[in-house]
């Protein structure tokens, strides 16, 4: 039974006789907006409007479409479900829904909003009522509630609140909006919206008379040359589009000057980790955010940053991330001669007692967010702050539009985040704000190489920039600090590769959604996977490849949320296929990136972006190395000195400081000379003592294997349980010659691993190896005794089919 309780009831009569408060005025380019929606949503029209509204962060988005649904909507008595892709967005919406209900027209008198999700600060799907005329939903909350299998007590299928809302407006008009809408093309949005399978049936076949509105800031994404999911979303295309230069000429817009500012802290990252920030695209789990926010020294360097730029900085917002570090930074800064407060509640998200959580009450936080807007205490005396502290408050819709620059004192995966913080300073001067907006961004030196968000990737609105930017160059960097490490730590032994394969020729730029359930989103990401010279005719034989046949490919690849072993057991046979992993597989990364090829295409309905790196040949560390190898020791330092710090080049990029970059070059010098010395040839190194080849892999190697396996007997397909044992076994054995080598390795059971012996089947491939069909009655023996009698007999024939083809020949056996 629907809650009324749970949702916020305006009595619009009460808001009309009051004095207008904290209400705007539209600039031009939100005026012209209003006059596109009109066109695009008349009601004079055959079919339902659905297109795009096309706004920079900062501009208004929210405010522009609110106003124009409060007035040409709402007003109207038509019902309106505003989606969004994290909980982070619903608090935002509603604050312009509540201070815009006024501007609804009489005869509307009343005006019921609810917010939906996950957090416990919000209503649940279930408190839904027929009776709500504006839901605000996250997008994974509406997926889930929109068709669930569940039946009553007597056997009678049950129908979900949200369902039962939308059917409430079948025959009705009813307005769709889509926040972030570049991300509406991922698989459970388009099918909540767009599905026509019987069983799932989406808005615009339910609601036949429904208008979709999609939001967003990054116009890339609805480039009308593309042919994908979105223009089947939003059939119009783009209604209207504001460009962020002119906004910023116009002084609506200030212009973001962003700074980078490192922390100090150096923080090591385990697999563990870095399958949950690179892989599964989730940010920093809570334990490791508080410790950040506890490090004293890096709360100190954040206090120093302001105080050395007190005058540049000016107003100033920081964005922490607990209570504890809120009343650091305030007490350090206050020390210092710095006007601070800081506001924060529940949602920081704190171990501690709830005491600690509480420490600043819903009275102090409106009061000292007051002061920091108006400059004057609870007296009407000047009382000024510089610095306002907080705990993701003022994501949530708070306006001080004078703010100078913000604080963001941590990484984080989330662009939606990263968004909303960077909003708070971008109102240009006719707007209230400045003429140029100071975005601080404070980062750690992180060990691996994590896909931290950007201001200046797809995160916001100009993802041109991005492609030449220096974030695909981290790649490039990471890789080749690798090699480095691997020549320093062998003492020399190891000789880097030649320029033409360690220095991509481009890359490939991935655009994909993933689903993360425990913040409740869904979060588009931009990756990018090198290219190099003697792989990249292959990548694109295999981009055709999936481009052509993606109809024909399991529906689960357009899914946000993809189970890793899933992934690495579809893309495996492919890495066989298309490339040779032990030329190609560089810095292991080769499944995963294939991975994300394949999601990109079948999410979007297109082929990457390639990009090619025009400045490659800048960087033939092999040329400078020619140019070292006949001169003096002391010149050559000086040269390699001289050629790091020349102005314009990417060196500092690409090795970070000057003791990588010349331990690069010395070492390909050096194999010049040898070269010289001994032939084409390197010299031979002395015979070592110890065996030719080990016996079996490391431990950890082990576990690596079992990991990449989905901790699966690749034969059999049982899984690691109490009564299953997993072991690692030789492809090829080694009295056959083969070698202890993670490639040459798969998990079996302790079963399917005793009947395999010294036969070379490889079970992690999924195309038989065999010439010709064998005899089916030679191997009826060998079927029965590898089929084991207490045993599921689904386990038995998967064996049996395997063993039989020897290969992973089984998809799926349906009992």
């Amino acid at each position: 039974m629907c809650d009324s309780r749970r949702r916020v009831s305006l009595n619009l009569d009460e808001l009309r006789s009051q004095p207008a408060q904290d209400f705007r005025t539209p600039f031009q380019h939100q005026l012209d907006a209003f006059e596109h929606l009109n066109k695009a949503f008349d009601p004079q029209r055959p079919q339902a409007g659905s297109g795009i509204l096309v706004l920079p962060t900062g501009a208004g988005k929210t405010f522009t479409a609110v106003r124009w649904l409060c007035n040409h909507v709402l007003a109207k008595n038509i019902k309106v479900l505003w989606l969004a892709p994290s909980f982070y967005l619903l608090d935002q919406a509603y604050s312009e829904f509540y201070r815009s209900a006024v501007t609804i027209p009489a005869p509307k008198t009343t005006l019921n909003i609810r917010r939906v999700s996950s957090s416990p600060s919000h209503a649940r799907a279930s408190d839904i009522c027929t009776t709500d005329d504006v839901v605000i939903m996250t997008t994974p909350t509406a997926i889930s509630n929109l068709h669930v299998n569940a039946v009553d007590e007597v056997g009678q299928p049950l129908q979900s609140a949200f369902n039962k809302f939308i059917a409430s407006n079948q025959d009705t008009s009813f307005f769709v909006v889509i926040d972030e809408a570049h991300h509406a093309p991922a698989y459970g949005c388009r099918n909540l919206l767009i599905g026509e399978k019987p069983e799932k049936l989406g808005l615009r076949t339910l609601m036949p008379q429904a208008q979709f509105l999609g939001l967003t800031a990054t116009p890339t994404y609805t480039d009308p040359t593309r042919r994908g999911w979105l223009s089947e979303i939003f059939r119009d295309g783009i209604i209207y589009k504001a460009d962020k230069a002119k906004l910023i000429t116009q002084k609506v817009l200030a212009r973001p000057n962003y700074i980078e500012r490192p922390t100090g802290r150096e923080l090591d990252v385990d697999d563990t980790l870095y399958d949950r920030l690179a892989r599964q695209h989730k940010d920093l789990p809570e334990e490791i955010i508080a410790i950040l926010a506890n490090d004293n020294n890096r709360n100190n360097r954040i206090v120093d940053a302001y105080v050395a730029h007190r005058d540049q900085y000016g107003k100033t917002i920081i964005f922490a991330d607990r209570w504890f570090q809120c009343v650091y930074l305030k007490q350090k800064l206050e020390e210092r001669g710095v006007r601070a407060d800081a506001i924060y509640s529940k949602i920081d998200v704190d171990p501690g007692s709830a005491e600690a959580r509480n420490k600043r009450t819903t009275t102090d936080n409106a009061r000292i967010l007051r002061q920091f807007k108006t400059g004057l205490d609870e007296a009407g005396n000047p009382a000024p702050l510089d610095v306002l502290i907080n705990v993701r408050m003022l994501t949530e819709g708070a306006d001080v539009p004078d703010v100078d620059t913000v604080f963001i004192t941590r990484q984080t995966t989330s662009s939606i985040l990263l968004t909303q913080m960077i909003g708070r300073a971008l109102r240009g001067e006719k707007a209230g704000g400045s003429n140029e907006a100071n975005i601080v961004l404070f980062y750690d030196n992180w060990k691996r190489l994590i896909d931290w968000a950007d201001p200046l990737e797809g995160g916001t609105e100009d993802s041109q920039s991005a492609v030449k930017g220096h974030y695909p160059l981290e790649y490039i960097s990471v890789h080749l600090i690798e090699e480095v490490a691997k020549s320093i730590e062998s003492g020399g032994s190891y000789q880097i590769p030649p320029f033409t394969r360690i220095f991509p020729v481009g890359w490939f730029k991935t655009d994909i959604a993933y689903a993360d359930s425990s913040q409740d989103s869904i979060e588009g990401f931009t990756e990018f996977i090198m290219a190099y010279e003697h792989n990249r005719h292959k990548f694109d034989a295999f981009i055709d490849f999936i481009a052509t046949n993606k109809a024909s490919l399991p529906e689960d690849w357009a899914k946000e949320d993809l189970d890793e072993a899933w992934m690495q057991q579809q893309v495996e046979p492919w890495c066989y296929q298309y490339f040779s992993p032990e030329e190609d597989d560089m810095g292991g990364r080769l499944s995963r990136d294939l991975a994300r090829l394949v999601r990109h295409i079948i999410q979007n309905g297109v082929k990457p972006d390639y990009h090619s790196f025009e400045d490659r040949d800048l960087y033939d560390l092999d040329q400078i190395a020619y140019q070292i190898s006949d001169i003096s020791p002391r010149d050559a330092q000086i040269y390699l000195e001289n050629e790091f710090a020349k102005p314009g080049l990417l060196w500092k990029t690409f090795y970070k400081d000057l003791t990588r970059f010349r331990a690069a070059a010395q070492n390909i010098s050096n194999s010049l000379i040898d070269r010289e010395r001994y032939g084409n040839a390197p010299p031979k190194t002395p015979v070592s003592q110890e065996p030719r080849s080990r016996s079996e892999l490391t431990e950890a190697e082990k576990e690596q294997v079992k990991r990449r396996d989905g901790y699966t007997c690749l034969c059999c397909g049982a899984k690691k349980s109490r009564t299953v044992r997993l072991q690692i076994d030789h492809i090829q054995a080694l009295k056959m010659g083969g070698e202890t080598s993670l490639g040459n390795s798969q998990t079996l059971c302790s079963t399917c691993n005793l009947f395999v012996g010294v036969n070379t089947f490889n079970f992690r491939g999924n195309r038989s190896p065999l010439l010709q069909a064998k005899d089916l009655n030679a191997n009826i023996t060998n079927f029965t005794s590898i089929s084991q009698r207490e045993e599921d007999s689904t386990r038995s024939i998967t064996r049996i089919v395997n063993w039989f083809y020897q290969c992973n020949a089984v998809y799926q056996i349906n009992a």
